[in-house]
């Protein structure tokens, strides 16, 4: 596997992420991370088992700390806060839970960042080519990370990328714990 590398990573200790938008690698160590993203506090998500849906990012944030659960915050560079919240609650409806083999957490996020920045957005199968896609129009901010430093290595983390045969492996063998 190849690495996709985030650059710049700022501690995200004292920061509360209630203002703005950001997309959540959870378990960012992991292959794959989940995905949620943050809107002014709230969490959209879809899991194999629903949808979540303006959920409160605090308790998310207290979980994450709490469990030392590694995960980055990628901030999305955006001055319409309230459309993109009206954009993200369409799109979210649109997805019931991720499927295995046809639906993954990124999909309602891509939908999301494509309503807003264009419909090349919607090439991305993976949040490390969502990414370099919302980077080439200036659409990210700071990234911070919570529970990371053991690996971030000079402000840079290394995210492991992955096919989608090894997508379906790790997600079967999550749904089988």
């Amino acid at each position: 596997m190849k690495n996709f590398v985030l650059n710049t990573i700022l501690p995200g200790g004292d920061k509360d992420f209630q203002e703005g938008i950001y997309i959540i690698l959870f378990n960012a160590t992991s292959t794959p991370p989940h995905l949620l993203l943050a809107v002014d506090g709230k969490i959209y998500s879809i899991t194999d088992s629903g949808r979540q849906m303006g959920s409160p990012l605090e308790k998310l944030l207290l979980f994450i700390k709490r469990k030392n659960i590694p995960s980055i915050f990628v901030e999305w560079k955006t001055s319409n806060v309230e459309s993109i919240e009206k954009i993200t609650k369409e799109q979210f409806s649109r997805y019931e839970r991720v499927v295995e083999g046809k639906i993954s957490c990124l999909f309602p996020i891509r939908d999301v960042v494509a309503a807003v920045l264009g419909n090349e957005m919607r090439q991305a199968n993976f949040i490390f080519e969502l990414l370099p896609l919302m980077e080439k129009v200036n659409a990210t901010g700071d990234i911070f990370e919570l529970n990371m430093a053991d690996t971030i290595t000079k402000g840079n983390f290394k995210l492991l990328t992955y096919t989608k045969e090894q997508l379906s492996t790790a997600l079967q063998s999550a749904s089988l714990k």
